[in-house]
């Protein structure tokens, strides 16, 4: 309850507005996967990743993050009516509080302190990364990876019940060795399906954290040495059951690569950090905003002071195991977040397939936030335990949780979205083996045109994602003189039948591309409808 009141006061804004987004472009594309998702599963799931874009191209929710089991959260509030930006924006806000209380659960039991968990689980969910994201709803949900390193360290750990070794190295098994131990079974299987909801929630902090447990893991199996033999079989178990659980998400993308290859190294090396980006923040933090340097396209990556100061507090000396094993993590991750300029990434793009789909290392700084985290838990541990009157330490405790809201108080610029399409959407419901054209065919316009297919479902030529297949941009390339003849036909090639034009999206030129498309003899006008004061059209495309 306390974190949740702490995200109310810091995301208040947000709150009141459940309507809004911080712009047209990837929330309403967030929307549309949302939207997508329980559409397909509900009526065709086997063509789950076949979408309505990019027409005629398949495996098209491929061409970036599904994010199936957000959009399975999201389920039940759609199924009751609750409008699909407000459903959105709960789901976004989600990501925050839950973030906050996994790590919560994280911190209290490795520090034994509830107040130093909450400080932590707070740092985690304010972290000012996520700001630099506020439009991307994946990069928000960040909260598997405490519940995944949760059971790992109970499994690698002494409440396993897997006994440890001495210095001899002779195996001390539990008492009662012939009952069937449940915790490495339990634990094991925890961890896997912690992994597999990474997955199908953000699959990039999914492919980095395995990088990342490994260190992790390493370093338990180092400071606690439990028995490897009764660990195998249940990790072996548990492996089996992640990749059969995975596996849907994973045919899906191999199927897909031959559309998409692999990115290139221009464009990871232009996602790829470098030191000075920890000294940028984005824009809409109040705190730093204007005093260090301007956000990059996704290298914004300053953490604060509060999270680095409280981390700094707890792997001070003298530093127990714990901490230090979070130390090496924290350099592993920012390391990682270097991409081409750091030293593992070229190893991990040359030898770790899923890497080489991924354009933007820079995201690695999930995982300093992340750690910084788990360390400021440590810190705060330290700072309330200095003195021993109550008195300082919920003084202590209120300042601590002050100093980070201060930190990470934002400025969200919001906009309202469209609570209903144009009425011209709903005669597409009843045009059988209708594909669309929409118009104009802007970059900019796409994400919008695809949340209102989310009212119709019919299949596009646009279309908006993280990969954009080649048969997109020569069409693009064809209609350059659309409604000409020429570009009608090239549209026809495509499979488009029909073409929309909505001047109510306010896009410069509109009122002549409409007024070029009632003289074009190969348009035959099927609806004319306003919309925000603005006329809105459906033509037909007819053969030559």
């Amino acid at each position: 309850m306390g974190l949740g009141a702490a995200l109310i006061l810091l995301l208040h804004q947000q709150v009141r507005h459940l309507d809004y987004v911080p712009d047209l472009g990837d929330p309403l594309f967030s929307i549309w996967r949302v939207g997508w998702v329980n559409h397909q599963l509900l009526n065709d799931p086997r063509h789950l990743f076949d979408t309505n874009i990019f027409y005629p191209e398949r495996l098209t929710l491929t061409f970036s993050d599904p994010i199936v089991l957000p959009a399975l959260t999201a389920a039940p509030a759609l199924a009751l009516g609750v409008h699909r930006v407000i459903v959105y924006n709960l789901l976004f806000l989600s990501g925050f509080w839950f973030s906050g209380v996994a790590m919560y659960l994280l911190v209290v039991r490795l520090t034994g302190s509830p107040r130093s968990a909450f400080i932590a689980g707070l740092v985690y969910a304010c972290a000012l990364y996520r700001f630099d994201h506020y439009s991307h709803l994946e990069l928000q949900m960040m909260q598997w990876m405490p519940l995944a390193l949760l059971a790992l360290h109970r499994l690698l750990g002494r409440d396993s019940g897997l006994g440890t070794r001495d210095s001899n190295h002779v195996d001390h098994p539990n008492p009662e060795s012939r009952i069937p131990n449940p915790g490495p079974w339990r634990y094991s299987l925890a961890l896997a399906a912690a992994l597999v909801a990474q997955l199908y929630s953000s699959m990039y902090y999914a492919v980095f954290f395995v990088v990342y447990a490994a260190v992790i893991g390493a370093g338990l199996l180092i400071m606690h040495r439990p028995s490897l033999r009764q660990l195998v079989l249940p990790l072996l178990v548990a492996a089996v059951v992640a990749m059969i659980a995975a596996l849907p998400l994973v045919r899906a993308f191999v199927a897909a690569e031959p559309v998409k290859g692999e990115r290139g190294l221009s464009e990871i090396a232009a996602y790829s950090a470098v030191p000075s980006d920890y000294l940028r923040v984005s824009k809409v933090n109040v705190l730093w905003g204007r005093v260090l340097r301007p956000p990059r396209a996704e290298r914004a990556l300053f953490p604060g002071v509060m999270p680095v100061a409280l981390a700094a507090a707890g792997a001070a000396p003298p530093i127990s195991a714990i901490p230090l094993i979070y130390t090496a993590a924290l350099a592993v991750s920012f390391d990682g977040s270097l991409g081409l300029n750091g030293l593992s990434y070229p190893a991990m793009y040359r030898w770790l397939s899923p890497f080489r789909g991924l354009r933007s290392p820079a995201r690695f700084a999930a995982l300093v936030a992340l750690t910084l985290a788990i360390l400021a838990g440590f810190g705060a541990r330290r700072v309330l335990a200095w003195r021993t009157s109550r008195t300082y330490r919920d003084l202590a405790f209120a300042t601590l949780i002050a100093l980070v809201l201060i930190e990470a108080w934002p400025t969200l610029a919001l906009r309202p979205v469209w609570p209903e399409p144009p009425e011209m959407y709903n005669l597409m419901k009843n045009i059988p083996r209708a594909v669309l054209a929409e118009m104009p065919y802007d970059e900019t316009a796409n994400t919008q045109y695809m949340y209102f297919s989310t009212w119709h479902w019919t299949p596009m030529v646009n279309g908006y994602s993280g990969f954009v297949p080649k048969s997109y941009i020569q069409l693009r390339r064809d209609i350059l003189l659309f409604p000409a003849a020429e570009a009608v036909d090239a549209l026809r090639r495509h499979g488009a039948t029909h073409v929309t034009v909505n001047c109510g999206l306010g896009y410069a030129g509109c009122d002549e591309l409409m007024d070029a498309m009632r003289r074009a003899r190969r348009l035959r006008l099927s609806a004319d409808t306003m919309w925000q004061g603005h006329p809105v059209q459906l033509y037909e495309l007819l053969p030559p």
